[in-house]
């Protein structure tokens, strides 16, 4: 590890901002009077690197890292390792009742080595920080202060012991009393050593008849024994196997010895050769039987490979209702048609009296338009013939005033007839209006005409459903008796 910067704000002595640049020395020396804060320079480096200072001797302790009068302060170390230039920070905290606690701490990886503000890549933060150091230096706490960095009241100690306290303080500060530790160790281990040593001498005192003849021998007889072994497992197979065979042999012969004591107070029956020659006729019958099952089974599955290449029920179904709704309409087509032929006869009546309905409502229609013109001539005309005869009032009574009054009578009767025009035509028209309501609705002549057509289709492809009938009623009888007969 080499230091690069040390960067310091409000850490132990230094209050005030304050920066440590060890770029491009080789070698330094920090110089100056007693507590001029020369020992809190390698304290600070350190403090960045393990969050403690060797001299404070806990490393819980981080109140005395920060400034009295500061209530923040910082650390911050830019260093190198190997090829890469690292920068680690710590940032102390003064709480309300005066406790002091470490914040922020984090390890980045500068991206330009040449740079120490640049951009940096976050290696660990807080609690993992030390641990991350410790993996990057190699070393922990303990060693890194052993073999970096010498306490400063360690050194001054040093210098004054005796040389046996010099030589003890040593130990401890490189490390050294490991080796007593191993020492004793080994000094243990030989102990343990040398017993067990004495034990197995002792044993082998007890194998003092072991010459080489007696292990010859004993060779000897280990190879036989092997062989003898080899021998006696490559018969055991065999002699299990006899054996199994010898129980059941012994098993036989127990059962054949019953059956003998049995069968000899056995008598043969009379009758014994009817009873075979019946015994070989129930078997003759039986493989008549079987045979006879076997031809089932087989129609059985001749049926159902027919039955399940047959055409499916639902089409037979279908044509089963044509066929039903075929009867059916054939049933009711003689009345169908005689109601088709009152129903057309009766529409064609109505069609005719229809037609001279409209002639008449058309020609009362033309005579009431001719009336209510003859009428509005007639009215004008008598407004006229009343304006002037108000006007004649006033007039002496001119010669030739009857044949005015012939002619008022004229245009008098003249309104009459054309009023009675008007209500014959009015008459007309309201006699058609309800012979036309009273006339038969042509949705159902519609309807019969429909049904006409669609009896025409059914009874067109009648031929072939009852065929497919007369085919489908015989397939199903067939399969029906081929079913019962495999059942």
């Amino acid at each position: 590890m080499r230091p690069v910067r040390l960067e310091m704000h409000g850490f132990a002595a230094f209050r005030e901002p304050t920066v440590v640049d060890f770029t491009d020395a080789q070698y330094f020396a920090l110089v100056g009077p007693t507590g001029s804060g020369k020992s809190t320079v390698v304290d600070a480096m350190t403090f960045a690197l393990y969050g403690s200072v060797p001299r404070w001797d806990d490393r819980r302790m981080v109140a005395l890292a920060m400034a009295p009068s500061v209530n923040r302060g910082t650390v911050r170390l830019v260093f190198d390792v190997g090829d890469a230039r690292y920068v680690v920070a710590r940032e102390l905290r003064r709480a309300a009742r005066g406790g002091v606690t470490v914040r922020n701490a984090r390890l980045e990886r500068l991206a330009d080595r040449h740079d120490t503000d640049g951009d940096t890549e976050v290696l660990a933060a807080d609690s993992g920080v030390t641990k991350e150091v410790e993996r990057l230096l190699g070393l922990p706490f303990e060693q890194f202060c052993q073999c970096v960095v010498l306490p400063q009241g360690d050194f001054a100690e040093f210098l004054h012991a005796k040389p046996r306290d010099r030589q003890q303080m040593l130990t401890r500060l490189l490390g050294l009393d490991v080796y007593e530790t191993i020492a004793k160790e080994a000094n243990r281990e030989a102990v343990a050593a040398g017993e067990r040593a004495d034990v197995m001498a002792g044993r082998l005192a007890g194998y003092a008849d072991a010459t080489a003849e007696a292990v010859a021998m004993a060779g000897e007889r280990v190879t036989a024994l092997e062989v003898l072994a080899g021998r006696v497992a490559a018969l055991l197979p065999d002699l299990a196997a006899a054996g199994g065979a010898v129980n059941t042999a012994e098993a036989i012969v127990a059962r054949l010895r019953y059956e003998r004591c049995r069968l000899v107070d056995v008598s043969v029956p009379d009758g014994l050769s009817g009873l075979d020659v019946r015994r070989r006729s129930a078997m003759e019958q039986a493989d008549a039987a079987q045979h006879g099952f076997t031809t089932a089974e087989a129609a059985d599955t001749d049926a159902r490979e027919a039955r399940a290449t047959a055409p499916e029920r639902g089409p037979l179904e279908q044509a089963r209702r044509d066929h039903a709704d075929l009867a059916a309409a054939l049933a009711a087509q003689p009345g169908a048609q005689e109601a088709y032929v009152v129903a057309r006869v009766a529409f064609e009546s109505v069609v005719a009296v229809t037609a001279s309905a409209e002639g008449a409502v058309e020609t009362a229609r033309t005579e009431r338009d001719t009336a209510a013109t003859t009428l509005a001539a007639a009215r004008d005309t008598a407004a006229r013939l009343t304006d002037e005869r108000d006007r004649l009032a006033r007039l002496q009574v001119p010669d030739g005033l009857d044949q005015l009054d012939g002619r008022r009578r004229a245009a008098d009767d003249d309104l009459g007839a054309a009023q009675h025009a008007l209500d014959d035509a009015e008459a007309a028209d309201t006699a058609a209006r309800e012979e036309l309501a009273a006339a038969p609705v042509g949705g159902p002549l519609e309807q019969a005409h429909a049904n006409h057509v669609a009896l025409a289709a059914v009874l067109a492809t009648e031929p072939e459903l009852a065929q497919r009938h007369v085919a489908a009623a015989a397939a199903r009888a067939a399969t029906a008796q081929e079913l019962a007969r495999a059942r």
